[in-house]
Protein backbone atom coordinates (compact mmCIF):
# COMPACT_ATOMS: atom_id res chain seq x y z
CA UNK A 1 0.00 0.00 0.00
CA UNK A 2 1.45 3.50 -0.95
CA UNK A 3 1.94 5.59 1.66
CA UNK A 4 0.15 9.13 1.05
CA UNK A 5 1.76 13.08 1.62
CA UNK A 6 -0.36 15.91 1.65
CA UNK A 7 1.44 18.39 -0.67
CA UNK A 8 0.35 22.24 0.37
CA UNK A 9 1.37 24.58 -2.52
CA UNK A 10 2.56 27.91 -2.03
CA UNK A 11 1.56 31.67 -2.48
CA UNK A 12 0.10 32.52 -6.01
CA UNK A 13 0.38 28.86 -7.10
CA UNK A 14 -2.60 26.18 -7.24
CA UNK A 15 -1.82 22.23 -6.72
CA UNK A 16 -1.11 22.25 -11.00
CA UNK A 17 1.82 24.55 -10.73
CA UNK A 18 2.95 22.86 -7.06
CA UNK A 19 3.00 19.21 -9.30
CA UNK A 20 4.80 20.89 -11.95
CA UNK A 21 7.24 22.26 -10.19
CA UNK A 22 8.13 18.83 -7.92
CA UNK A 23 8.72 16.71 -10.88
CA UNK A 24 11.69 14.90 -9.71
CA UNK A 25 10.99 15.20 -6.66
CA UNK A 26 7.77 13.29 -6.92
CA UNK A 27 9.64 10.62 -9.08
CA UNK A 28 12.19 9.58 -6.68
CA UNK A 29 9.74 9.56 -3.81
CA UNK A 30 7.04 7.58 -5.59
CA UNK A 31 10.66 4.80 -5.83
CA UNK A 32 10.25 4.57 -1.91
CA UNK A 33 6.35 4.21 -2.34
CA UNK A 34 4.87 7.15 -1.39
CA UNK A 35 2.08 8.83 -3.47
CA UNK A 36 1.78 12.70 -3.72
CA UNK A 37 -1.27 13.91 -3.29
CA UNK A 38 -1.64 18.20 -4.44
CA UNK A 39 -4.85 19.98 -3.59
CA UNK A 40 -5.37 23.30 -4.63
CA UNK A 41 -6.18 26.09 -2.24
CA UNK A 42 -10.20 27.97 -2.35
CA UNK A 43 -8.97 31.46 -2.26
CA UNK A 44 -8.08 32.87 -5.24
CA UNK A 45 -5.77 35.39 -5.97
CA UNK A 46 -6.32 38.79 -7.88
CA UNK A 47 -3.81 39.22 -10.88
CA UNK A 48 -4.04 42.64 -9.81
CA UNK A 49 -2.40 41.84 -6.20
CA UNK A 50 0.44 40.36 -7.90
CA UNK A 51 1.20 42.02 -10.74
CA UNK A 52 2.91 45.04 -9.33
CA UNK A 53 5.74 42.19 -7.74
CA UNK A 54 9.26 42.68 -9.96
CA UNK A 55 8.78 39.45 -11.67
CA UNK A 56 6.16 37.71 -9.75
CA UNK A 57 6.38 34.64 -11.36
CA UNK A 58 10.31 34.00 -10.12
CA UNK A 59 9.63 35.82 -7.00
CA UNK A 60 7.08 33.34 -5.60
CA UNK A 61 8.29 30.45 -8.20
CA UNK A 62 5.23 30.11 -10.26
CA UNK A 63 3.72 30.45 -13.36
CA UNK A 64 4.29 33.92 -15.64
CA UNK A 65 1.19 32.40 -17.78
CA UNK A 66 -1.37 31.32 -15.06
CA UNK A 67 -4.52 33.28 -14.38
CA UNK A 68 -5.91 30.94 -11.73
CA UNK A 69 -3.72 31.08 -8.84
CA UNK A 70 -4.64 30.73 -5.50
CA UNK A 71 -3.51 31.08 -1.36
CA UNK A 72 -4.32 29.52 1.91
CA UNK A 73 -4.88 32.92 3.32
CA UNK A 74 -4.82 36.14 1.93
CA UNK A 75 -3.41 39.46 3.88
CA UNK A 76 -5.21 42.30 4.81
CA UNK A 77 -5.43 45.81 4.08
CA UNK A 78 -3.44 45.89 7.13
CA UNK A 79 -1.09 43.27 6.15
CA UNK A 80 -2.64 40.71 8.76
CA UNK A 81 -3.88 37.61 7.54
CA UNK A 82 -6.06 34.48 9.77
CA UNK A 83 -7.12 30.72 8.16
CA UNK A 84 -10.73 31.54 6.45
CA UNK A 85 -13.24 29.16 7.52
CA UNK A 86 -13.22 28.05 3.68
CA UNK A 87 -9.71 26.86 3.79
CA UNK A 88 -10.42 25.06 6.72
CA UNK A 89 -13.77 22.76 5.96
CA UNK A 90 -11.41 22.48 2.02
CA UNK A 91 -8.65 20.50 3.86
CA UNK A 92 -10.92 18.86 6.17
CA UNK A 93 -12.80 17.60 3.24
CA UNK A 94 -10.08 16.82 1.25
CA UNK A 95 -8.49 14.63 3.75
CA UNK A 96 -11.78 12.83 4.90
CA UNK A 97 -11.97 12.06 0.89
CA UNK A 98 -8.10 11.23 -0.18
CA UNK A 99 -6.50 10.45 3.25
CA UNK A 100 -5.42 9.87 5.28
CA UNK A 101 -2.18 10.80 5.06
CA UNK A 102 1.49 9.88 6.17
CA UNK A 103 3.16 13.22 5.99
CA UNK A 104 2.67 16.38 4.78
CA UNK A 105 4.92 18.64 2.71
CA UNK A 106 4.79 22.11 2.17
CA UNK A 107 6.28 25.24 0.24
CA UNK A 108 6.84 28.75 1.38
CA UNK A 109 2.97 29.47 2.80
CA UNK A 110 1.65 26.37 2.38
CA UNK A 111 5.19 25.33 4.40
CA UNK A 112 4.06 27.80 7.18
CA UNK A 113 0.66 26.33 7.13
CA UNK A 114 1.59 22.23 7.09
CA UNK A 115 3.65 23.35 10.02
CA UNK A 116 0.90 24.71 12.26
CA UNK A 117 -1.36 22.00 11.41
CA UNK A 118 1.11 19.68 12.59
CA UNK A 119 0.78 21.20 16.17
CA UNK A 120 -2.79 19.46 16.07
CA UNK A 121 -4.04 18.31 12.77
CA UNK A 122 -7.43 17.00 14.07
CA UNK A 123 -8.05 20.05 16.61
CA UNK A 124 -8.13 22.24 13.67
CA UNK A 125 -9.53 20.61 10.99
CA UNK A 126 -12.21 18.75 13.47
CA UNK A 127 -11.12 15.64 12.10
CA UNK A 128 -11.23 12.23 14.03
CA UNK A 129 -8.20 9.73 14.81
CA UNK A 130 -9.33 7.51 12.21
CA UNK A 131 -9.55 10.25 9.54
CA UNK A 132 -6.35 11.47 10.26
CA UNK A 133 -3.99 10.09 12.79
CA UNK A 134 -1.05 12.27 13.69
CA UNK A 135 1.53 12.77 10.85
CA UNK A 136 4.69 10.75 10.69
CA UNK A 137 6.45 13.89 9.50
CA UNK A 138 6.53 16.49 7.73
CA UNK A 139 8.98 18.84 5.36
CA UNK A 140 8.55 22.40 4.92
CA UNK A 141 10.52 24.07 2.35
CA UNK A 142 11.08 28.09 2.52
CA UNK A 143 8.40 27.65 5.79
CA UNK A 144 7.98 29.91 8.35
CA UNK A 145 6.12 30.01 12.10
CA UNK A 146 3.12 32.01 11.17
CA UNK A 147 3.68 35.51 13.06
CA UNK A 148 0.03 37.42 13.63
CA UNK A 149 -0.40 36.60 17.74
CA UNK A 150 -3.81 35.29 17.35
CA UNK A 151 -1.39 31.68 15.94
CA UNK A 152 1.25 31.52 19.34
CA UNK A 153 -0.74 30.24 21.64
CA UNK A 154 -0.75 27.19 19.15
CA UNK A 155 2.88 26.91 18.81
CA UNK A 156 3.20 27.58 22.97
CA UNK A 157 1.14 24.66 23.70
CA UNK A 158 4.49 22.45 23.35
CA UNK A 159 7.23 21.70 20.89
CA UNK A 160 6.14 20.04 17.30
CA UNK A 161 6.20 16.42 18.04
CA UNK A 162 6.28 15.58 14.77
CA UNK A 163 9.55 14.54 12.62
CA UNK A 164 10.53 17.14 10.57
CA UNK A 165 12.80 18.59 7.79
CA UNK A 166 13.38 21.98 7.33
CA UNK A 167 14.05 23.21 4.22
CA UNK A 168 16.38 26.55 3.70
CA UNK A 169 17.67 28.41 0.43
CA UNK A 170 20.58 30.98 1.65
CA UNK A 171 19.38 33.07 -1.09
CA UNK A 172 16.01 33.12 -0.17
CA UNK A 173 14.76 36.76 -0.45
CA UNK A 174 10.74 36.15 -0.02
CA UNK A 175 11.12 33.69 3.52
CA UNK A 176 14.45 34.66 4.94
CA UNK A 177 16.49 32.51 7.15
CA UNK A 178 15.32 34.30 10.36
CA UNK A 179 11.25 33.31 9.76
CA UNK A 180 12.71 30.17 8.77
CA UNK A 181 14.18 29.28 12.08
CA UNK A 182 11.56 30.15 13.83
CA UNK A 183 9.62 27.08 12.73
CA UNK A 184 12.23 25.16 12.93
CA UNK A 185 13.00 25.99 17.25
CA UNK A 186 9.23 25.44 17.16
CA UNK A 187 9.59 21.46 17.27
CA UNK A 188 11.46 19.12 19.63
CA UNK A 189 15.09 19.27 18.91
CA UNK A 190 15.41 15.45 18.65
CA UNK A 191 13.02 15.33 15.98
CA UNK A 192 13.99 17.92 13.94
CA UNK A 193 16.51 18.21 10.93
CA UNK A 194 17.69 21.24 9.04
CA UNK A 195 18.79 21.10 5.08
CA UNK A 196 20.45 24.23 3.45
CA UNK A 197 20.62 24.68 0.06
CA UNK A 198 22.46 27.21 -1.88
CA UNK A 199 19.62 28.25 -3.69
CA UNK A 200 16.92 30.87 -3.34
CA UNK A 201 12.89 30.36 -3.11
CA UNK A 202 11.78 26.99 -5.06
CA UNK A 203 11.93 23.34 -4.10
CA UNK A 204 15.38 22.10 -5.11
CA UNK A 205 15.40 18.83 -7.90
CA UNK A 206 19.03 17.94 -8.03
CA UNK A 207 19.74 14.51 -7.26
CA UNK A 208 21.80 15.21 -5.00
CA UNK A 209 19.74 17.34 -3.03
CA UNK A 210 16.52 14.50 -3.64
CA UNK A 211 18.88 11.72 -2.21
CA UNK A 212 19.40 13.95 0.82
CA UNK A 213 15.56 14.15 1.41
CA UNK A 214 14.88 10.55 0.81
CA UNK A 215 17.90 9.62 3.44
CA UNK A 216 16.08 11.39 5.86
CA UNK A 217 12.38 9.50 5.41
CA UNK A 218 14.31 6.13 5.56
CA UNK A 219 15.58 7.02 8.72
CA UNK A 220 12.35 8.44 9.78
CA UNK A 221 10.83 5.47 8.88
CA UNK A 222 13.30 2.93 9.24
CA UNK A 223 11.97 0.58 6.70
CA UNK A 224 11.59 1.47 3.44
CA UNK A 225 13.35 0.64 0.54
CA UNK A 226 13.45 2.33 -3.04
CA UNK A 227 11.80 0.11 -5.26
CA UNK A 228 13.77 -0.86 -8.64
CA UNK A 229 17.04 0.00 -6.86
CA UNK A 230 18.98 -3.47 -7.93
CA UNK A 231 17.76 -2.76 -10.89
CA UNK A 232 19.27 0.42 -11.33
CA UNK A 233 22.44 -0.20 -10.12
CA UNK A 234 22.47 -3.44 -12.63
CA UNK A 235 21.42 -1.21 -15.36
CA UNK A 236 24.78 1.93 -14.58
CA UNK A 237 27.14 -1.20 -14.18
CA UNK A 238 26.55 -2.98 -17.64
CA UNK A 239 26.86 0.71 -19.09
CA UNK A 240 29.53 2.21 -17.33
CA UNK A 241 31.35 -0.81 -15.44
CA UNK A 242 30.71 0.35 -12.59
CA UNK A 243 27.75 1.13 -10.34
CA UNK A 244 28.86 4.56 -9.12
CA UNK A 245 30.35 5.90 -12.62
CA UNK A 246 26.85 7.46 -13.17
CA UNK A 247 26.34 8.91 -9.63
CA UNK A 248 29.55 10.88 -10.17
CA UNK A 249 29.31 11.98 -13.34
CA UNK A 250 28.97 15.80 -13.39
CA UNK A 251 25.26 17.23 -14.00
CA UNK A 252 24.02 20.31 -14.86
CA UNK A 253 20.33 20.29 -13.00
CA UNK A 254 17.43 22.57 -12.15
CA UNK A 255 18.70 23.91 -9.07
CA UNK A 256 21.80 25.33 -10.89
CA UNK A 257 19.76 27.46 -13.38
CA UNK A 258 17.13 28.26 -10.43
CA UNK A 259 20.07 29.76 -8.67
CA UNK A 260 21.37 31.27 -11.97
CA UNK A 261 18.38 32.84 -12.08
CA UNK A 262 17.74 34.36 -8.91
CA UNK A 263 21.42 35.92 -8.89
CA UNK A 264 20.26 39.66 -9.84
CA UNK A 265 17.37 39.53 -7.69
CA UNK A 266 19.62 39.11 -4.14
Amino acid sequence: MSKKVLMLHGYAQSGTIFQSKTGAFRKHLKKLGFELFYPCAPSKIRMTDVRDTDDFATTYNTSATAIDIFGWWLRDANNQYKVPQETVDFLHDYIVENGPFDGIIGFSQGAGYAGYLCTDIRGLLGLSESQQPDPKFFITFNGFRMRPEWFQAQYEKRLLQVPSLHVLGELDTVVDESQVMRLYESCDPEKRTLLKHPGGHFVPSSKSFVTKVTNWLQVVYGDIAVEGSNADADENKSKNGSTTDAATEPQIDDDLMSIIDGFGKV
